[in-house]
């Protein structure tokens, strides 16, 4: 279930710990990714830091607006279809969608 109060990025985790985001179009499961971690996961690099989609991290999710930690009842990603529009913003459809 998703929360009505989302907690505030300022607490959100930055070790790689996915968690649900929220952004403008709707929600995703992402993670934070240093520089560092991005280096020692795929080599030498120009990484930038960010919250990244955890089924694709070539998408970078910015200006998320909060959080929610994912529960074990609700871990489930492959009913959690997303694609992006033309314009870039994030939408997320529901499971039937996809």
């Amino acid at each position: 279930m998703i929360t009505a109060n989302p907690r505030p990025m300022s607490a959100a985790p930055l070790d790689g710990t996915p968690v649900r985001l929220f952004v403008s179009g709707g929600s995703a499961i992402a993670s934070f990714w240093s520089e560092e971690r991005c280096q020692k996961t795929f080599g030498a690099g120009d990484y930038r830091a960010g919250w990244y989609l955890l089924d694709d991290d070539a998408i970078e999710l910015d200006d998320p607006t909060g959080w929610e930690p994912l529960v074990h009842d609700h871990a489930c990603f492959e009913n959690e279809t997303m694609s992006l529009s033309p314009d870039l913003e994030l939408n997320v459809l529901p499971p039937s969608a996809g």
